[in-house]
This record gives structure tokens, sequence and C-alpha cells, in this order.
């Protein structure tokens, strides 16, 4: 056939390319330190030494820099469960140091929870007394153990030794709908499995609903006589 008398299709008719579906990372906190919505950090000055809160706002402050640091660094970023490690190596040492410092001889400590998002994965890391959970499916687990020893002493923080800190770390696929809450135990041990799962089951998928059911994850942890400093981040991975 001549190539003259083919019709050409009209552009009328051609359907427009579909939108891929694309990630979208929800995310509410208070008291904890975020890097656009890849990071995300919350810590808790250990109270049997000095100084607990300047402990909690240096580790927090530390932990971001040293994540805005080592994500420039290839190999780090390409082995996330290493760039954790340096991550809490870092921010131990500068706890460490800061006993140098006239009125801190005596030495100040934190718990550190670090979590790292990118796309459809998480890894989270920890040391201390802070609680990590993954919501999937109306299960509620927990990702990371608190340490502590059979008394509820803490046997692992930022700051308590100069030697290498290796936190506890856990990693796997972020599924739609997934949510992952970290909580200091100042919120954690003030709040039911029920009001939890409650929580989780009204935050939504907007950054607006998640504030609001923060808000009220606080609000249930003060009415039930936490008093102490609280820090609380939840991130919900949703697919638009």
């Amino acid at each position: 056939m001549n190539d003259k008398y083919i019709m050409k299709q009209d552009d009328f008719f051609i359907k427009p390319p579909q939108d891929k579906p694309k990630n979208v990372l929800l995310y509410a906190g208070q008291g904890c330190a975020h890097f656009h919505d890849e990071c995300f950090i919350i810590a808790d000055g250990y109270p049997g030494l000095p100084h607990a809160a300047e402990a909690e706002r240096l580790t927090r402050q530390t932990a971001l820099w040293a994540y805005n640091t080592v994500r420039q660094r290839p190999f780090y970023w390409g082995e996330k469960l290493k760039f954790l490690k340096r991550m809490f190596r870092s921010t131990n040492l500068t706890l460490w140091q800061k006993r140098r410092d006239q009125g801190f001889d005596s030495g100040l400590a934190s718990a550190l929870m670090v979590l790292i998002v990118i796309n459809d994965y998480f890894w989270v890391g920890s040391a201390g007394n802070c609680n990590s959970f993954l919501y999937r499916d109306g299960l509620i687990d927990i990702l990371t153990e608190r340490d502590v020893d059979g008394e509820g002493m803490l046997t692992k923080a930022v700051g308590f030794s100069r030697k290498q800190l290796i936190p506890s770390m856990h990693s796997e696929k972020l599924l739609e709908n997934d949510m992952i809450l970290l909580l200091t135990d100042s919120v954690a041990d003030y709040v039911g499995e029920d009001q939890m799962r409650g929580i989780f089951e009204e935050a939504g998928t907007t950054h607006e609903s998640l504030a609001l059911a923060m808000d009220k994850l606080i609000g249930i942890a003060k009415a039930a006589g936490s008093a102490d400093s609280m820090s609380a981040c939840m991130v919900k991975r949703i697919v638009v």
C-alpha cells in the first residue's frame, strides 16, 4: 500500500501518558529532629547523670549533623547499616568529649534512636531505652528492644563510654500504609497497646491527620501521669 493512503493517528484520540504511582512519606513529631522526609531522630537524656536536657539536645543536634555529613559519602550511602553505625559513633564521641568542658566533667549521656526511610525501605538504629513500633495490617510489632537490664537500668547509651558504640538495628521493606512510631519511654510507658492501636487507626492519610493523632498520643501519656520530657515521631508511607 502506498504510504500516502495510510491514515495518520489523530492526536485527539491518543491517550495521555498516565502518571506513575508516587511514594509519599507523611510525618508528624514532637521533640524530634528530621532531615527532609528521610531521616528522623529522637533522643532522651539520661537522668542518672547531670545535664540530661543538654545531653538530649546535643545528641539530636549531633546525630542530625552526622546524617547530613555522612550521607554525602557514596560508600556509606550505599551501606545504610554502616551509615547508622557511623552516625552513632560520631554522636557518642561528641558526648564523651563534652566532659572536657568546664562543668561537664561528671559526664552526660542520652538514649538515641534514628530512622532512615528511602523510597520503600527503612533502617532503624537504637542505643538506650527509646522504643520503635511498626504498624502493619492492624498488628503492632516492636522493631528494637530497649538496652536495659533486669532492673530496668540502662546498659547502653550515647556518651556512656568512649569505645565504639554499636546500636541495635533493624531494616526491612516499608509497605504501602505501613506506619512507624518512635517514642521515648516517657511516652511509651504511659500508652497501652489498645490505645496505641487506636492512634494508628486514626492517623489518616494527610500530614494534618497524623499531627492530630500525635497530639492525642501525647495527651494520653500526660493524662496517665507522665511529666518527663517527651519525644515522639510517626511516619506513614502512602502511594498516590
